[in-house]
């Protein structure tokens, strides 16, 4: 036996390196393969020791760090699909769409996995050389269909749920839009009025030694400071918002972040129901490309990005394999809604299961887009009250030492 090192990326896209024993170099290469493993480097031990880390063969995988979007990456995706289905040999089709990339980091995420083709690994083990752009939903479904010979089933599969993705993403940007343009108007308008018009009236005040409140102390002071130090004001803005990020980056500060947006009641409603979408989205995506349900249920928890539905499908993950079925399993939690629950009923009584959760998805969809559009509407009018507010509090702060000048004049 012989022990080889070996550094590549898991099944997950997460670089990973270790050693391994084989009798050969190709033993040890299949034993990988095995366990998932797409191989970048595999070297016996004894010529890696001079070495303080195994460098990658191809330093182009260096360059492909920054995300594609699910977008992009569905349009590819699709592409491949239409050339598979014509019978285009893939490696063809896969210089068609590297020709033919929008940027850059497009064009070499696909040659990583070209390279990966034509150096003789497998497709799913292939796309899995551009994490960036190929989740592991769609390395899974392809590496299903490996074994059935039905690419391009797979791969339009795959670029059905990531344009579906990408497309409530859209959505929940596009409600948001509204709410963050006039929070960007009331910004300015505060900073106009502290920067501009409060040291004018501030130089009045002085001059009639009027007695200031303490709001309008603090408004003339910010306004001064802004004005006549800006770059300072710059770096305390934006330290503070460095260190609101970095703090969001903690898993305490996140989950306390969470447990708070959750409990506001129309929101938190809404943020469970995204949650339920995207992983319901994942688990119909793979159970129909033939994925063991387990599989999709642990991908569906791993997407989710709501820890208490991640807790919830785990749990039904872990029920489904003790013999549990996966109505009883999701009705246990308690987190589902019922129509969700009594679909999954029917879907594993009929043996339609991937079918109706596509049907959920879509429903729950359309659901998310009316709640949004709700949200929006009741977000409308506080925006306008709140600037309102801060905007009647700012007049009353120059308003009110007004009047104290001209009853001190009488």
């Amino acid at each position: 036996m012989v022990s080889y090192a070996y550094k590549g990326v898991d099944r997950r896209g997460t670089k990973i390196e270790g050693q391994i024993n084989a009798a050969t170099l190709d033993e040890a290469e299949k034993k990988l393969n095995l366990q998932d493993i797409s191989i970048h480097v595999l070297v016996p031990t004894s010529e890696a020791k001079g070495f303080k880390k195994f460098e990658v063969v191809d330093s182009r995988t260096k360059l492909i760090r920054k995300k594609v979007s699910a977008q992009d990456s569905a349009d590819v995706l699709a592409n491949l699909a239409i050339m598979a289905e014509t019978g285009v040999p893939f490696v063809e089709a896969l210089d068609a769409v590297i020709y033919s990339a929008r940027t850059p980091v497009i064009r070499d995420s696909l040659m990583a996995v070209k390279d990966g083709v034509v150096g003789g690994q497998g497709l799913s083990q292939s796309l899995r050389l551009a994490p960036n752009m190929f989740p592991p939903i769609v390395t899974d479904m392809v590496r299903v269909a490996e074994s059935g010979g039905k690419f391009d089933q797979a791969l339009r599969n795959s670029s059905n749920y990531l344009a579906r993705a990408a497309d409530l993403r859209k959505k929940v940007v596009n409600a948001m839009m509204y709410p963050s343009v006039m929070l960007g108007v009331s910004i300015i308008t505060i900073l106009i009025l502290i920067i501009f018009v409060m040291p004018r009236f501030g130089q009045v005040f002085i001059q009639m030694k009027s007695n200031l409140p303490a709001t309008t102390k603090f408004m003339l002071d910010a306004g001064t400071m802004l004005r006549t130090n800006p770059l300072g004001s710059l770096l305390i803005t934006g330290s503070i918002i460095m260190g609101c990020i970095i703090m969001l980056r903690f898993e305490p500060v996140k989950k306390v972040l969470t447990m708070i947006l959750n409990r506001i009641p129309i929101l938190g409603d809404l943020l469970k129901r995204l949650a339920i979408a995207r992983s319901l989205q994942t688990i119909a995506a793979l159970s129909t490309s033939n994925v063991q349900l387990l599989s999709a249920m642990e991908q569906g928890a791993r997407v989710a990005g709501h820890a208490d539905i991640t807790k919830a499908l785990m749990k039904a993950r872990d029920d489904i394999e003790q013999g549990c079925s996966m109505y009883d399993a999701i009705e246990k939690t308690k987190m589902f809604p019922k129509q969700v629950t009594q679909m999954i009923a029917v879907g594993e009584k009929t043996g339609r299961l991937s079918q109706l959760l596509e049907v959920i998805c879509q429903s729950m969809e359309k659901e998310i887009d009316a709640r949004l559009k709700a949200l929006v509407s009741i977000i409308e009018p506080l925006m306008i009250v709140s600037m309102g507010v801060i905007v009647g509090s700012i007049t009353v702060s120059i308003i009110g030492p007004i009047y104290s000048v001209i009853e001190n004049i009488k």
